[in-house]
């Protein structure tokens, strides 16, 4: 009885292991590399770098740059571009494709931070164009489409555009900015 009671709690850990999403690198923590956190580094902060703020770089901001506009620019809108929807693309959606999620991703996985530096999620990328987004449990959540100004535009599971986007920060990822071009405080590693 007792080899079955710890074969029991030995499945419950190892299932519950490969249901959660990748396990944070130090290298990518900003609360342990504190040059990672915009809080703590200047050059990476769009409250004090204004080069990477869209409020101040019109060309990073779609609300006043049409050709990083998704409803402007056909081109980076999923609804008119299948080949950059997961929803209609099989090669891009994580429901279909295992290796597209942070558990089993074999490429390049980004971690998604909130102003205080914890981590709320993970982006895997399935092409060059696309990041898929994932919450901290590993549940597909969204996707951000590349522009042509290297910014990534914000779309809900469905296609539609949030208004959000995201903006390289010059150095050690993304900074998230909402359509009025305020940083959300979301940045990625």
């Amino acid at each position: 009885m007792r080899s079955v009671y710890k074969a029991v709690l030995l499945g419950i850990a190892l299932w519950a292991k490969c249901v959660t999403a990748q396990e944070l690198p130090a290298s990518h923590n900003p609360k342990l590399v504190v040059y990672l956190s915009p809080a703590n580094n200047k050059k990476i902060s769009p409250v004090a770098n204004p080069t990477i703020n869209p409020q101040f770089n019109w060309r990073l901001n779609p609300e006043k740059n049409k050709e990083i506009n998704p409803i402007e620019n056909t081109s980076i809108n999923p609804q008119f571009r299948p080949e950059l929807n997961p929803n209609v693309n099989d090669m891009l959606n994580p429901l279909l494709k295992i290796n597209l999620h942070p558990t089993s991703n074999v490429g390049k996985i980004y971690y998604l931070f909130n102003k205080s530096d914890e981590l709320s999620g993970y982006l895997t990328q399935p092409s060059r164009d696309v990041l898929l987004c994932f919450d901290v449990s590993g549940e597909w959540t969204c996707y951000y489409v590349r522009t042509p100004e290297g910014t990534y535009n914000l779309f809900d599971k469905s296609g539609s555009w949030t208004g959000d986007y995201i903006c390289y920060d010059n150095n050690a990822g993304y900074n998230q900015f909402n359509k009025e071009g305020k940083w959300t405080g979301v940045h990625i590693k």
